[in-house]
């Protein structure tokens, strides 16, 4: 992605995730902005609109209400927002679940850590993968 990663978009549910993405984020790089929902339907709302899309979307794939997947579905299938980059950070691991959000179009797939040091790899990892 030409000039880097400016404006994440983060749908998960559990606010110490949120705490725990948001700290290693600005720790690694306070430039980028960060905007958080708690459910999928304030993700898809907000991104709806246009007038701010990100460069990223995370998403957790257990999510109240609507779950990660058939989020991802509709970010995929529609047109304006079809082109956003989304990876997956979740807990759920099970390769069945893994293998259909790919088929859905995620971009990547990385498992929920345990610690701050693991957050701080999968965060610096996202933000150094080329994005197309």
């Amino acid at each position: 992605m030409k000039g880097g990663i400016q404006h994440i978009c983060l749908a998960e549910d559990d606010p110490d995730d949120y705490l725990f993405f948001s700290e290693t984020l600005k720790e690694i790089n306070s430039a980028i902005k960060l905007t958080w929902f708690q459910t999928c339907e304030e993700l898809l709302t907000f991104l709806k609109t246009g007038s701010e899309l990100p460069c990223l979307i995370v998403l957790d794939m257990n999510m109240p209400k609507m779950d990660g997947q058939t989020c991802l579905v509709s970010i995929k299938k529609e047109l304006e927002l079809s082109h956003i980059p989304v990876i997956i950070l979740s807990t759920a691991g099970h390769l069945t679940t893994i293998n259909t959000a790919y088929q859905a179009g995620a971009f990547k797939y990385y498992h929920k850590p345990g610690s701050i040091d693991e957050f701080r790899k999968i965060i610096t990892e996202i933000l150094t993968t080329p994005i197309q």
